[in-house]
């Protein structure tokens, strides 16, 4: 690009600027106006040019060469689920027992935040829950099985 093209992109963006007061927020709109001009200039769209953070590197992740790969689930859910492929399921299990089980494999998880995914596989015919026994008068819990 020939100088005489920069002078008057530098010209246009300290026009665009020249209202504001604040010397640093005057030279950061400078400096984004100037980088929206060159980018226009060059026949790229403003809008798809690459975003700069104030030390001039670019906030997108480049995946360059690198193919995207399945995304490892993780969280309750998952580790439910984990449960479910490993057959744990196999005889009915309590709430309290999968809890102790995913403490065992080092996922504490409170016993509260284990009711919603059983329910959510539930729905999902990967798990049957039955109203379990109480013995001696006890409270009935949910005993969760294989479908």
């Amino acid at each position: 690009m020939p100088d005489k093209d920069y002078a008057e992109l530098v010209k246009q963006a300290e026009e665009a600027v020249a209202p504001v007061k604040d010397p640093e927020l005057k030279r950061i709109a400078f400096g984004k106006i100037f980088d929206a001009l060159i980018g226009t200039h060059e026949g790229q769209d403003v809008a798809k040019a690459s975003k700069k953070t104030r030390g001039g590197r670019s906030n997108r992740k480049k995946l360059v060469g690198k193919e995207k790969t399945a995304k490892k689930r993780s969280g309750t859910q998952a580790y439910v689920e984990e449960l479910v492929d490993d057959d744990f399921f196999a005889k009915p299990k309590t709430i309290a027992t999968v809890k102790a089980e995913l403490s065992n494999r080092g996922h504490h998880i409170p016993l509260t935040s284990l009711s919603g995914p059983l329910q959510n596989l539930c729905k999902k015919k990967r798990l049957r829950r039955q109203k379990g026994e109480g013995a001696d008068g006890a409270k009935k819990a949910f005993a969760y099985s294989n479908w």
